[in-house]
């Protein structure tokens, strides 16, 4: 189409996003190499885009009749560089304040930020625990367990869908003080009012990981879960 587009907007807002991030993590983080994982967890596309689609940018996209026919305006490319415009607009409108685009992006960091946290937290202790999981009512094996993190491709298809965070519910917590008997945690999983099978294991990190496998399986039976 013609008319302004918004490169150097794009420009502009890269450097800010970069920086309000590396400025949020320096808080947050222990280390330099902690620093690093989680900056780059941040700034790729995949996570700009769903900014863009929390702040529902694709419905402020002006595209051409080409983009239209492809669908651009879901594409997490052309959300990354709506992302990177709208915060360098901000930028500017903000007479370049940066401490007032960092409160604008803060609602947006901390939940991922918290979310990343937790993962590493869970990755530390799955480590260390070398107790199995317990098959869930779906009798789907570990080894059909995704490559790819289940709860962060669940929390994807429901962000772009403008369904919101999944819900995940503890429904049942026995804790068995008798010898030779773990505990079991069971989760469910509820996503703009609808619930999903439920997850049961050892530790609360893999129900969830079960309820959320369960949760892909029913929403598309052509997502591919065994690689």
């Amino acid at each position: 189409m013609s008319g302004n587009h918004n490169e150097k907007l794009e420009f502009l807002g890269d450097s800010v996003i970069s920086l309000v991030i590396s400025s949020y993590l320096y808080k947050k983080c222990k280390d330099e190499g902690e620093l690093t994982m989680m900056k780059a967890k941040l700034v790729c596309k995949q996570t700009l885009a769903d900014f863009a689609l929390s702040l529902k940018l694709e419905t402020k996209l002006k595209l051409g009749k080409g983009a239209l026919i492809t669908n651009a305006r879901n594409n997490e490319k052309t959300l990354e560089d709506a992302f990177e415009a709208y915060i360098g607009a901000v930028f500017l409108d903000s007479d370049q304040n940066f401490l007032e685009v960092m409160e604008f992006m803060k609602p947006l960091l901390e939940p991922k930020v918290e979310q990343l946290l937790l993962q590493k937290k869970n990755a530390q202790e799955n480590n260390n625990d070398t107790s199995k999981p317990i098959i869930g009512p779906q009798d789907v094996p570990l080894m059909t367990l995704p490559l790819e993190d289940p709860i962060n491709k669940l929390q994807t298809w429901s962000q772009r869908k403008t369904f919101g965070l999944p819900k995940y519910i503890l429904v049942e917590n026995k804790e068995v003080e008798k010898k030779n008997i773990q505990p079991q945690f069971t989760f469910e999983i509820v996503i703009n009012g609808k619930t999903y099978p439920q997850g049961t294991a050892r530790n609360k990190s893999e129900a969830k990981k079960l309820a959320a496998t369960y949760a892909l399986n029913e929403i598309d039976d052509s997502i591919t879960l065994v690689k």
